[in-house]
């Protein structure tokens, strides 16, 4: 959905995709903190399910869910007040109805990757793979209608974009609520009868709130490189726009991997197994191999084509940057792979979420904050240069969980 509408929204106007950008970054800082908060249910349905606790699986979806929900009812207001100072006048226009809408989308976002974790913890990911295809199909469709206007609808620009979204997104939570409470999931996992255990709960918040951290102070650092690179130039907002663009992309495979690993690493804890995670490692190894011969064809061996293509690149030094960035992107991509998906979602699934946080804590500050702060005192900050400390912030971050996971110390059965 989200490189969808970039690319529409490229074809649209530069601005139009701009505006988007500002409004969607200052939407992460409070959106991932949110779904990664959710996604962590899915280390407790996991150990559950592992375990053959099979009717407590239901009750971390519901409870967290229905806690989130109030925490962005508590932030909503704030959130909507602080997006002036951060998109920027001569794209509000565009920037500020994509981001109202955004905000309307959280809730939904929230209980999509809610129940998305009860399936993945239960080895059903078929079911979110057809709830994800519908809603990207209909959000395709309006996509076209409501960005460049068809018919009776009018061009809308990033408001259409962004009401695209919303409504695919509600349409994906419609079909995976039916599925968590229909009569196969009722008997089999109490999915109808929401029981608060306290302790769950709590436990829950305690290894959610850390992970939940580290995306907030993440995504507020890229933010205020987008800030920084908009007094450079407008070019290096549309370089830094793409690129974030593409890297999401990746990142949200990454996540789907992540989440994957999670759901396989704790059920072989719940169930007194975790000898076969080696085995784990070893798949994701396979994995990453395959995913960097494939991508390399396009972001290696044809860049020119996807700029312009895609996002409609063609001004040569533009052109030129663009191949470094995606070169880099590659690169960076490999290692996320290895580094968070496989390697950090098996220290989630024992609940060692606090050690992930200080890792990536202090790799952002080591390798994204000072350095960024160096370079643009220096006014050597340019849109190519974050990229680069990227490939080092993941290599940091990869390097301390190996070594995390080599000693055994996040082996831990945290359910009941």
């Amino acid at each position: 959905m989200f490189v969808l509408d970039r690319i529409f929204l490229a074809h649209y106007s530069f601005d139009a995709m701009n505006g988007a950008t500002f409004a969607h970054q200052v939407t992460d800082i409070i959106v991932l903190p949110l779904l990664s908060f959710a996604a962590i249910s899915e280390v407790f349905v996991g150990q559950f399910n592992g375990a053959q606790q099979f009717k407590k699986a239901s009750d971390p979806i519901m409870q967290i869910a229905v806690f989130l929900l109030l925490v962005w009812l508590l932030i909503c207001p704030l959130a909507l007040y602080i997006r002036k100072f951060f998109i920027p006048e001569c794209v509000w226009s565009e920037g500020n109805p994509y981001y109202c809408i955004s905000m309307a989308m959280i809730p939904f976002q929230i209980l999509q990757s809610s129940i998305s974790a009860f399936f993945i913890g239960t080895r059903r990911p078929k079911i979110i793979l057809f709830g994800t295809l519908t809603a990207n199909v209909l959000n395709f469709l309006m996509d076209y209608l409501f960005i460049f206007g068809v018919g009776p609808f009018a061009p809308m620009g990033a408001k259409g974009a962004a009401l695209a979204s919303l409504i695919a997104t509600v349409t994906s939570v419609i079909i995976l609520a039916t599925l968590f409470f229909n009569s196969y999931n009722s008997q089999n996992y109490d999915s109808r009868h929401m029981s608060v255990d306290f302790v769950i709960l709590k436990r829950n918040i305690l290894i959610g709130a850390p992970y939940a951290l580290s995306e907030f102070v993440e995504m507020v650092v890229w933010m205020v490189l987008l800030l920084f690179l908009k007094e450079i130039s407008m070019d290096a907002v549309i370089l830094q726009s793409v690129g974030c663009t593409l890297w999401v992309f990746f990142a949200f495979i990454s996540e789907g991997f992540q989440k994957g690993v999670m759901a396989l690493a704790s059920n072989c804890l719940g169930a007194g197994k975790d000898i076969l995670i080696r085995r784990l490692v070893r798949s994701m190894l396979w994995i990453t191999c395959v995913f960097a011969i494939f991508s390399a064809i396009p972001l290696l061996m044809y860049p020119e084509l996807v700029v312009r293509l895609a996002f409609k690149i063609t001004e040569a030094p533009l052109v030129a940057d663009f191949k470094v960035l995606l070169a880099l992107l590659w690169a960076s991509y490999i290692i996320l792979l290895l580094s968070h998906s496989c390697l950090g979602g098996i220290l989630s699934s024992g609940g060692d979420t606090k050690f992930v946080t200080y890792v990536k804590m202090s790799s952002v500050l080591t390798c994204l904050i000072i350095p960024v702060c160096i370079f643009y005192s220096m006014k050597e900050l340019t849109a190519l240069t974050s990229w680069w400390l990227v490939i080092f912030q993941y290599i940091f971050n990869g390097a301390f969980f190996y070594t995390r996971f080599k000693k055994g110390a996040w082996k831990n059965v945290i359910i009941n």
